[in-house]
């Protein structure tokens, strides 16, 4: 079916998102669909308020945004909203704003315990116990900002019986969101006003630390408790950011790998392969920690003198451990050329592809290169994997800006 610009519009309009969740005074353990649905419609109230000035559409029956952070650091802010007695803090993603692309660009690792300070003011972090464990210093520094704030609102939220809090994200968002995660977990009970449970929903997210901060994070957080999920497209490129080196230094990721060979037209051996990316990989460790430096001067001259930790001689990133995997999100077809229809002799048809439809894909536009990555078609990815009566009756199914 043809994407109609008009039309998509006109529904856009018209949407509601009329779940009519029960609300319940405890969050019980365990990937919970709805909650999913609900948290990535939450992440996408900055998408609706960006492109159409007002994000009621987009907000599920039975939330209620009770704070709006001032925008702090590296263009860092976030939500609060109550559904019952359940809060839930929801962090901003990536914006246009120079600082924010900075704080993803900052990439080299750092311990995961130790202090931050900008403008003299300390930022004391402890997002792991294991010494072995390191994090993303970019997303480190950006959290410093908000840190205080979210442990203010936890205690406002605390103060009015409220004992279980959700902590989500898009991106960015969904990266600090893991981060905050363990940050507050490792807070005494009484900063936070009292003994809290928390959750966490972090979607399409870049990767924040290595194999030991990980694992670690995976014991403590998502097999016990309340749990923590991480719920990634395989096809969006971010979820595969930044540039890593396999642990050990016995030669780089795929992703690496793909950017020194051509494997369709360049044969070697898998042990040249190795070879080769391990010594691309130690200077890649090295620019990263060169451009690190210059990232810290260009982030300091708007926000004051920044003083980081050493940074780790390595780039070993990890994914986060059993990440709900979604389906590739479907592309509209759309003719890359209206006129092409007049023309029969090139209206042929390809043999059925996945999708169960006879076309000549070469006369259609192809996916942005970051589609996949679009917070809105992660809310309609759940919607689809999990009600799928409810995505046959959703409209609209893409945001026409996003086409």
């Amino acid at each position: 079916m043809e994407y109609q610009p008009s039309a998509m519009r006109v529904m856009l309009l018209s949407v509601l998102f009329a779940w009519g969740l029960v609300s319940h005074a405890q969050l019980r353990p365990g990937m919970d669909p709805a909650e999913a649905r609900d948290l990535s419609a939450l992440c996408t109230t900055h998408t609706f308020s960006d492109l159409y000035g007002d994000d009621a559409a987009i907000i599920p029956e039975g939330y209620e945004r009770a704070y709006v952070s001032p925008t702090r650091g590296l263009d860092n802010q976030f939500q609060v909203f109550r559904h019952g007695e359940v809060a839930i803090i929801e962090i901003r993603g990536s914006t246009a704003n120079a600082l924010s692309w900075m704080a993803n660009m900052y990439a080299s690792m750092i311990p995961a315990a130790g202090k931050i300070h900008v403008q003299d003011v300390a930022f004391p972090y402890h997002f792991a116990d294991d010494t072995a464990a390191s994090v993303h210093a970019g997303y480190a520094l950006a959290l410093s900002f908000i840190a205080d704030d979210a442990v203010a609102q936890v205690r406002s939220q605390v103060a009015q019986g409220v004992r279980d809090v959700i902590i989500t994200g898009h991106s960015q968002g969904g990266a600090l969101a893991l981060l905050l995660r363990a940050y507050l977990e490792n807070l005494p009970a009484r900063k936070l006003g009292g003994t809290v449970r928390f959750k966490t929903y972090a979607f399409a997210h870049p990767m924040v630390g290595n194999k030991a901060f990980n694992e670690e994070y995976d014991r403590r957080y998502r097999k016990v408790g309340l749990g923590s999920f991480s719920i990634l497209n395989p096809e969006d490129p971010v979820t595969r950011m930044p540039l890593r080196v396999d642990e050990g230094g016995f030669g780089a990721t795929e992703l690496l790998q793909s950017m020194l060979f051509d494997r369709e037209n360049f044969s070697v051996g898998a042990a040249a392969r190795g070879a080769m990316a391990q010594l691309f990989a130690k200077r890649l460790v090295g620019l990263a920690s060169y451009m690190g430096g210059s990232i810290e001067k260009r982030i300091a001259s708007a926000v004051g003198e920044v003083r980081m930790p050493p940074y780790r001689a390595t780039l070993n990133y990890k994914q986060m451990q059993a990440a709900v995997e979604l389906e590739p999100f479907a592309y509209p077809l759309i003719l890359r050329d209206s006129t092409i229809l007049t023309n029969d002799s090139i209206m042929r048809v390809e043999p059925r592809g996945a999708d169960g439809v006879f076309v000549n894909r070469e006369l259609y536009r192809k996916a942005p290169s970051f589609y996949q990555h679009k917070p809105y078609n992660y809310h309609v990815g759940i919607i689809r994997r999990y009600f799928p009566q409810a995505y046959d009756r959703l409209e609209p199914k893409y945001l026409p800006e996003n086409l």
